[in-house]
């Protein structure tokens, strides 16, 4: 089976709104033969020209775009399509991509085109055949050229389970040994130093470095219009990932000497752990492994990272950081 949406230009704020259910293609033989869990979907339209997160307006565009294409197509997919009970509550615990070539993410102008196609697979089903859960899968092309391929796990948790995660995780964090820091807030990293143009976008501060690892304060602004364009009672999950990358940009300019405008993110696994709240503090430590060349010839380099908060860890990662230029 799939799904087709053609719009005349992308909005990422009603994107998977756009969807056109198709018709289920006629069973591959006789009756009784059963259809398989997996269905397909399919998006195109005109990049985005803004805002500066998804598209810099200087040309050049953002992989957090398929980051929030998959929140979307999450949220939509299971409610709309999957009969998930509007009730339950959707919470994302991994994601991961991968590009073949940043190149492909820059120089596009006006008129570029994406286009994408979905996977998704529902994991284990309640007794009334609603899924628990989806896993989507994912390529993404700009103007016919490979851009991004990647996964996506998504839950779907009834309210008072979702709320009994809450609590736990917020308990978690606020009974944690580590202290609350006392001092003053550190000023923020510049911009051109975790490879944004607009300073709105920077969410992380200047780092504090110990031995190999640097460590920055994470910035929630509620106000944000992209983070929390849904309005949210937690730390949004792109929000998460941003300072992610922002971390990473920042630890292979430090052990490594990368600069950040030519220091390209070439891959990213995610694992969320829990709830962040929006009043805790938040912070992500980043460590960086050896430089080596990846397949296409890149000095390139592993970094893990990890999002705590008090102490408690909320979102596990590894991203691949290559020199691009």
């Amino acid at each position: 089976m799939s799904r087709t949406a053609t719009p005349e230009r992308l909005d990422l704020t009603a994107v998977t709104r756009r969807l056109v259910h198709l018709p289920k293609d006629p069973p591959p033989s006789g009756p009784g033969v059963p259809e398989p869990d997996e269905e397909r979907f399919a998006l195109a339209g005109e990049l985005p020209h803004g805002p500066s997160l998804f598209g810099d307006g200087a040309g050049g565009h953002d992989t957090q775009l398929f980051v929030e294409i998959f929140r979307q197509l999450g949220l939509s997919l299971g409610y709309r399509y999957f009969r998930v009970p509007a009730e339950r509550a959707c919470l994302f615990v991994g994601l991961d991509w991968a590009v073949a070539d940043p190149a492909g993410w820059r120089g596009r102008g006006a008129g570029a085109c994406l286009a994408m196609d979905v996977r998704a697979t529902p994991t284990t089903k309640s007794v009334t055949g609603v899924p628990r859960g989806l896993r989507l899968a994912g390529t993404l092309s700009i103007d016919g050229a490979p851009g991004c391929a990647g996964s996506a796990e998504v839950l779907f948790l009834p309210p008072t389970v979702a709320r009994g995660h809450r609590a736990t995780s917020r308990l978690a964090a606020v009974s944690g040994d580590a202290p609350r820091p006392s001092s003053p807030a550190r000023p923020l990293a510049d911009p051109g130093a975790v490879g944004r143009t607009d300073p709105g976008d920077v969410v992380v501060s200047a780092p504090v470095t110990r031995g190999e690892a640097s460590t920055t304060a994470i910035v929630v602004d509620p106000g944000h219009p992209v983070f929390f364009m849904d309005g949210a009672d937690s730390v949004p999950g792109l929000l998460l990932v941003e300072a992610l990358r922002q971390s990473a940009v920042l630890a292979a300019g430090r052990s490594h000497g990368f600069h950040p405008a030519e220091t390209a993110l070439t891959a990213m696994a995610v694992r969320f752990r829990g709830f962040a709240e929006l009043d805790l503090p938040l912070s992500c430590t980043a460590v960086a492994g050896p430089v080596r060349r990846d397949a296409a010839g890149r000095p390139s380099a592993p970094i893990r990272l990890t999002v705590s908060q008090l102490g408690k860890v909320t979102a596990e990662a590894e991203i691949t950081a290559a020199r691009a230029a």
